[in-house]
C-alpha cells in the first residue's frame, strides 16, 4: 500500500511538471506566432548592388543554369540509352511476328520447315506441270 501511495505522489509531481512545461511551451509558441505575424512589416531589407557585382551574379547564375541543363540532358540521354538497351534486350528475348508469340528458337524451327514445305510443294507443282506438258 505504501508503494502505491508513493507512486501516486510521484505521478502527481510528474503531472504537475508536465503541466508547467506545457504552459511554458504554449507561451513560447504564442510569442513566436506574434513575432511571425509582425515580421513582414518590421523586417524590411534592402540591398544595393553595383553594376559590376550584378553582372558577376548574372554570369554565375547563367553558368549554374548551363551546368544544370547539361546535367539534366546527360541524365535524360542515359535514361533514353537504358530504355533503348532494354528494348533491344526484350526484342531479342521475345520475338513476335504478326501478334503470334513464339519463342525465338521455335520461330526459326517454324520458318525452316515452312521454307522446306514451300519448296516441296513448288517442286510437286513443277513435276505435275512437267508431266502434263511432256
Amino acid at each position: 500500500m505504501l508503494r502505491f501511495r508513493q507512486y501516486q505522489r510521484a505521478e502527481a509531481k510528474l503531472g504537475g511538471a508536465v503541466t508547467t512545461i506545457s504552459k511554458k511551451v504554449d507561451t513560447i509558441n504564442q510569442h513566436i506566432d506574434k513575432v511571425l505575424e509582425n515580421a513582414p512589416t518590421k523586417l524590411k531589407v534592402s540591398v544595393q548592388v553595383n553594376d559590376a557585382d550584378w553582372q558577376k551574379i548574372q554570369e554565375l547564375f547563367a553558368k549554374e543554369r548551363q551546368w544544370m541543363t547539361a546535367q539534366m540532358q546527360m541524365h535524360i540521354r542515359e535514361v533514353n540509352s537504358m530504355f533503348a538497351d532494354e528494348r533491344k534486350k526484350v526484342h531479342e528475348r521475345y520475338k513476335e511476328y504478326d501478334g503470334c508469340y513464339l519463342g525465338h528458337y521455335a520461330q526459326w524451327f517454324f520458318w525452316f520447315f515452312f521454307t522446306i514445305g514451300v519448296f516441296v510443294i513448288a517442286g510437286g507443282v513443277g513435276m505435275i506441270i512437267a508431266q502434263s506438258c511432256g
